[in-house]
């Protein structure tokens, strides 16, 4: 265990140890003077002594407990801000994926992209998880699951069609490798206009009766950003559930503009 995870219990031990102090020398000092026979006698004196020093221990178990719960919030922050910070990666790493898969759609980027989203997916778990998202209005739940129900159909999609965009894919492959030896053969340095299409993956891909869901994420990507569109609902619940998490970091939230924010 660190010393940063044995400090709060260190805490805690020594605010109670000094509480108890300041009770038993109060006591002691009440008891000393009720039971003196002047008020200037050795008695007397010692409580009042005792009387004083529960007046310290008790600032002290005050202020040790200040310290506790100074700790216990920071913790708790610092907890948000790593929660804050998956969630803006996890976003990247899922709008890199698609910009890739526009680029050049093929299997492995298709896969790519669906890794990503499962990855998000099970982040929001993780979030959704947390005691804290049980709060009363129940905001930071609704919008998790606004986003995981966004990702889920795309999963599906890529499962239902895995055996034929796999073996697909992997002709495309064998097909591209032929025809790049073909120009090695004939000394052609350059790719002929026929390699610039896309392949037979990239056009199941853009076939939108069989990937409704692809399609319409794709839909609601801005190319020029290299993000979701503000409107989009995948990009609605993630600005709302890093509100949130802003919120709960202690992390002001400025929005001027969508690539600033991300």
């Amino acid at each position: 265990m660190s010393s940063d995870a044995r400090r709060p219990r260190g805490l805690v031990a020594l605010a109670v140890v000094l509480f108890l102090l300041a009770l038993g020398s109060a006591v002691a000092g009440f008891v000393a003077i009720r039971y003196s026979v002047t008020s200037s006698g050795v008695s007397y004196e010692i409580g009042k002594w005792l009387l004083q020093l529960t007046t310290v221990f008790t600032g002290a178990g005050f202020i040790t407990a200040v310290f506790r719960q100074v700790e216990i919030t920071r913790a708790k922050r610092d907890a948000w801000m790593t929660t804050l910070q998956d969630l803006v990666v996890g976003q990247d790493a899922l709008e890199g994926a698609c910009m890739r898969l526009i680029s050049n759609s093929n299997a492995e980027t298709y896969a790519d992209m669906i890794e990503k989203c499962r990855e998000l997916r099970a982040m929001l778990r993780r979030i959704i998880a947390l005691p804290e998202a049980y709060d009363r209005s129940g905001d930071m739940r609704r919008h998790v699951q606004r986003m995981r129900q966004y990702l889920k159909p795309l999963i599906h999609e890529y499962e239902r069609h895995y055996m034929h965009i796999q073996r697909q894919g992997r002709l495309d492959e064998k097909a591209l490798e032929a025809r790049l030896d073909e120009l090695v053969k004939i000394n052609q340095p350059v790719l002929t206009e026929d390699l610039l299409k896309w392949t037979s993956v990239g056009e199941l891909l853009r076939d939108a009766r069989q990937f409704p869901s692809l399609a319409a994420c794709l839909q609601d990507f801005d190319e020029g950003e290299i993000q979701f569109m503000e409107d989009s609902e995948l990009d609605s619940a993630y600005e709302s559930v890093k509100r949130i998490l802003q919120k709960n970091a202690g992390v002001e939230s400025r929005t001027p503009s969508p690539s600033v924010t991300k």
